[in-house]
């Protein structure tokens, strides 16, 4: 987990995917494309009893705490509600989550010197994926 722990800025040049995700999401033209180009810093680091991550759009902030293996509610920035469950399998920070409705999604973070790779899919459909690379800051 120490590998993921600092702040990681997105880089939207090497970001792919996000509107065929938005469209699985449900998301209309005016969110996606508010969402594509909406830069962020995320910053993760470890607490007392846990991890803490802070996704800060500039506009929007998000903080959630969690422990790795232990559901908790997660609202992401562009209002949906799900349960989250963090692990970390074979150096890779693994987020998957469950919306009321049953809709499930996943990212798999990966780290590579300075960079971050996180790769979210939606729900069975491995085929539509967003790609985004995130540099340490």
């Amino acid at each position: 987990m120490d590998a993921f722990y600092g702040t990681w800025k997105v880089q939207l040049d090497k970001t792919t995917g996000v509107a065929e995700i938005g469209k699985l999401f449900g998301w209309n033209e005016e969110k996606m494309a508010a969402v594509t180009t909406m830069e962020y810093t995320l910053l993760i680091e470890k607490t007392a009893d846990g991890s803490r991550c802070v996704v800060d759009y500039g506009v929007v902030r998000k903080e959630f705490s969690f422990k790795l293996g232990e559901p908790f509610d997660y609202t992401g920035v562009d209002g949906t509600n799900a349960k989250c469950t963090v692990v970390v399998d074979g150096g890779q920070l693994l987020e998957n989550f469950k919306a009321a409705e049953g809709v499930t999604w996943k990212t798999v973070r990966e780290i590579n010197g300075a960079n971050m790779k996180a790769t979210t899919t939606f729900g069975g459909n491995e085929d539509v994926k967003c790609v985004q690379e995130l540099i340490k800051v």
